[in-house]
């Protein structure tokens, strides 16, 4: 918990405003979904890409979840190794997927287009696999491929469903045959791995999640019909609204018994994958900004600060509602007031808190929005209106 004097000596240090990560949050929520979770751990990578973090995380997850090649190479000059990166995302462009492929990622593929793009090249793909140095005539690892499905299932208490529907994301169950006979007819040039289904995000409900799982199951089961499949990627969406989060706890042991069923019924052990972004990162950081004036205005008291939605857009709930506490870090123990706190832009959009209740802020005090550590510096307009852009604090 950041002390008042904590907070002074990073803003005079650092300017403000600022978010501030804090490691050993990330490391113990790490610790806490390595126990909890009967699967390899992959970090969403577009929850954060703060390089600290990514170098951070080295021993604490398995691997990354990508979803660009610019993803992927800052993974990379972070440290993780190609085989420990994933590579999801709907509109990966032929560059990007057979960069993917010659790196030697595992590559989630989204459409039938993209089987059909990738088909012309997988053969010299395999061929070339492996780069300087490995020498001629070695055979190489044929390329990783994984389907990600769209069931037919509707993930509705997932708060941003992506499953069920017509989407982007993801081929849909309607297809599946289609997809493994691609599958089969180059069985020779590729690495079939498995199957990945992304619910959505910001499922809390453990009774959500296990639906998902179970769905995505019987999938794995289809697939496997036809085709052999050794690992699951669940997907990720662990929700973190305020106080309220995914028990995940609770998720792990259902998902533990479905897998130790899906075990017995079948005869085949699957290896799990999870690829949680927010639930990880989301409680470390710490976004703040100063008071910089305050007015009343027909009834309200408005307190404005140095920064806002062009920092944070999320804090202002027009991406969903977050729930994010506003708190007073200068003067935690002031008395309690309703206030509506804003930032400094010139649109109304520009709202962290509509009649909150905070310790009394006066001019210079330093405001914090805690949970800021998922979709918040990367996720924002920060060039709107020209203000100065905010330091990324490490400690």
């Amino acid at each position: 918990m950041i002390t008042a004097d904590d907070a002074q000596a990073l803003a005079e240090q650092h300017g403000t405003p600022f978010y501030l990560y804090e490691l050993s949050v990330l490391r113990e929520r790490a610790r806490r979904l390595r126990a909890a979770m009967p699967a390899t751990l992959l970090y969403a990578v577009k929850a954060n890409p703060n390089e600290a973090v990514l170098r951070a995380l080295h021993g604490l997850v398995d691997g990354l979840d990508v979803a660009s090649l610019g993803e992927l190479e800052l993974a990379l000059r972070c440290g993780w190794a190609p085989q420990q990166l994933s590579f999801a995302g709907p509109g990966k462009t032929q560059h990007e997927l057979e960069a993917a492929i010659r790196h030697g990622v595992l590559l989630s593929v989204e459409s039938i287009r993209e089987l059909d793009a990738l088909s012309p090249s997988l053969p010299e793909l395999s061929r070339s696999r492996g780069g300087e140095g490995r020498g001629e005539g070695k055979p190489q690892p044929r390329p990783r491929l994984r389907l990600r499905l769209n069931p037919s299932l509707r993930a509705q208490a997932y708060r941003v469903p992506m499953i069920g529907g017509p989407s982007p994301f993801g081929i849909d169950e309607e297809e599946l045959a289609l997809a493994t006979d691609h599958l089969l007819r180059h069985a020779s040039t590729i690495d079939f791995d498995g199957i990945h289904v992304h619910p959505g995000g910001q499922c809390t409900s453990v009774g959500a999640f296990s639906a998902a799982a179970a769905a995505t199951l019987d999938l794995a089961e289809q697939v496997h019909r036809r085709i052999p499949v050794r690992t699951i990627n669940f997907g990720g969406g662990f929700g973190v609204l305020g106080s309220e989060e995914l028990d995940v706890e609770a998720a792990g042991k259902r998902l533990g018994a479905m897998l130790e069923k899906y075990r017995a019924s079948t005869g085949q052990a699957l290896e799990a994958v999870v690829e949680p972004g927010r639930w990880l990162v989301a409680p470390a950081g710490l976004y703040v900004a100063r008071v910089v004036s305050e007015k009343r205005s027909r009834g309200k008291h408005f307190v404005v600060l140095d920064g806002g939605m062009n920092h944070h857009l999320g804090a202002t709930g027009h991406l969903g509602k977050l729930d994010l506490p506003l708190v007073n870090l200068s003067r935690p123990g002031a008395p309690r007031v309703m206030r509506t706190v804003v930032g400094p832009l010139c649109t109304p959009l520009d709202t962290l808190g509509a009649d909150v209740e905070l310790a009394e802020p006066q001019l210079g005090d330093l405001i914090g929005v805690r949970g800021s550590g998922a979709y918040g510096y990367s996720f924002s307009p920060l060039h709107f209106l020209g203000h100065p852009l905010p330091a990324e604090v490490v400690r």
